[in-house]
């Protein structure tokens, strides 16, 4: 049966006028309403019956916020674009790569790269993306995939690390070292990956039989230029260093490692060190930091693959992928 602007208007929830605007690219529709019924459009299989693409721009995009570094200065993200693409050329699909400004984290309209259409699914990479804003974009039913991020929807899928059990078998492998005054440093609370890792810091504590030292707990505010700087200095001010630090990620233990040299601090002899996510630079640093792994590839594989399938059934139930961690014990930490 033939889909007609009625069928379309009944289920965006709007005029039928209003989609005859949208469709003809007339002006009196916002952009918001504009999207939502041409993805309504799609769906039905509109223009399906006019066109033998479907509008298909055979285009996906990968966006991530711009508040800190490029995408390409980031080594974790860098090696999950390699994921996308891979399956991305494997469908025969182009990768975009889009950022979002200060200001586009903190507007609750959907991404411009939506708006003009340009691409069928969306990547949203990281967690410190406006809520409103991904709200929104589920609210379009736009395809998309969330990676280090997870938003409890029905249609909007999520691919995360291993947060509690790699920080689990971090800390663990420091008791194991014979260390029993381990600190934790650690970003904003307000980041899932930060939060996760430092709960699961603490029970590791608890399990082993050790106190749980707010002093030796060093969060940063922000994740500012200066803030692996600003923590050794916290660290740096107690009345007695603990053996080890457990670093919520690996740029906070490279930069822990390099602010401790300043103050005559070695590693391992004078403090232990273990970071997360084994970004490359780990295996090559003086000394090789004990991390834990993350396969990064991995999880941009899992994200593209999942965006395909949304692209495919947009109505389908979403998932929550979990990728799992491997303990990388290298010459950052020694036994005591």
């Amino acid at each position: 049966m033939k889909v007609t602007i009625k069928d379309i208007a009944h289920k965006a929830d709007v005029s039928v006028s209003t989609v005859s605007k949208a469709l003809n690219e007339k002006k009196g529709v916002s952009n918001f309403t504009r999207q939502k019924i041409i993805n309504v459009a799609k769906e039905l299989g509109y223009f399906s019956q006019y066109t033998k693409n479907d509008l298909k721009t055979y285009n996906l995009a990968f966006v991530i916020s711009r508040r800190h570094i490029p995408v390409f200065n980031n080594p974790f993200y860098v090696r999950v674009i390699a994921g996308v693409e891979i399956e991305a050329e494997k469908n025969d699909y182009n990768l975009l790569f889009s950022t979002l400004s200060l200001k586009d984290l903190q507007s609750k309209e959907v991404p411009r790269i939506i708006k003009q259409n340009k691409v069928d699914g969306l990547i949203l990479a990281g967690a410190d993306l406006n809520q409103a804003m991904i709200r929104k974009i589920e609210e379009l039913k736009f395809p998309t995939v969330l990676v280090d991020n997870y938003l409890k929807s029905p249609i909007m899928d999520s691919i995360v690390s291993d947060n509690f059990n790699g920080a689990l078998q971090a800390v663990k492998y420091l008791v194991k070292m014979g260390h029993q005054q381990i600190g934790y440093a650690g970003g904003p609370d307000s980041h899932p990956s930060f939060s996760e890792r430092q709960q699961a810091y603490k029970l590791a504590l608890l399990e082993n039989n050790l106190a749980i030292k707010n002093e030796y707990m060093i969060i940063a505010d922000d994740l500012g230029e200066n803030m692996t700087k600003n923590l050794c200095k916290r660290f740096m001010q107690l009345d007695k260093l603990p053996t080890a630090i457990f670093a919520a990620n690996d740029a906070i233990a490279i930069g822990l490692m390099q602010n401790f040299k300043k103050y005559g601090i070695k590693i391992p002899e004078d403090i232990s060190l273990i970071g997360f996510d084994n970004i490359e630079i780990t295996a090559f640093t003086t000394p090789k930091i004990s991390t834990i792994d993350i396969d990064k590839q991995a999880m941009g594989q899992e994200a593209a693959r999942k965006l395909f399938a949304r692209i495919a059934d947009p109505e389908k139930k979403a998932t929550k992928s979990v990728i799992t961690t491997d303990l990388i014990a290298r010459e950052s930490v020694r036994e005591i």
